[in-house]
């Protein structure tokens, strides 16, 4: 197991999304034709308030799929990010000496 720092792994975390080589947010899904063939491919997203589709060429589509799987990579090492640095905010807090505390009027 890791002993660093919150710190370092904040670090580490960075550096690790900085190594993803693709990213692209969305969902690559079956392009459906009738009698419920597949006939192509597309990328599907939510941005702006709305769902848009893009079709894809099929050269494209591993590539594709790998942009969708690096976008997930990054958005799970993202959160832990976000996490270690609110653990560090929060020991942060905590580390106030009450003494610097007014008293409450009641």
């Amino acid at each position: 197991m890791s002993t660093s720092t919150p710190s370092e792994s904040g670090q580490n975390l960075l550096a690790e999304m900085a190594k993803i080589p693709v990213i692209i947010p969305g969902k690559v899904c079956p392009r459906l034709g009738a009698g419920g063939k597949t006939n192509g491919w597309k990328l599907q997203r939510w941005h702006s308030g709305r769902n848009q589709t893009r079709y894809i060429p099929a050269e494209l589509v591993e590539k594709v799929k790998e942009g969708t799987a690096g976008h997930q990579r990054f958005m799970s090492l993202a959160e832990e990010y976000v996490e270690i640095k609110g653990q560090e905010a929060m020991r942060a807090i905590r580390s106030v000496p009450d003494s610097k505390k007014k008293p409450m009027r009641r």
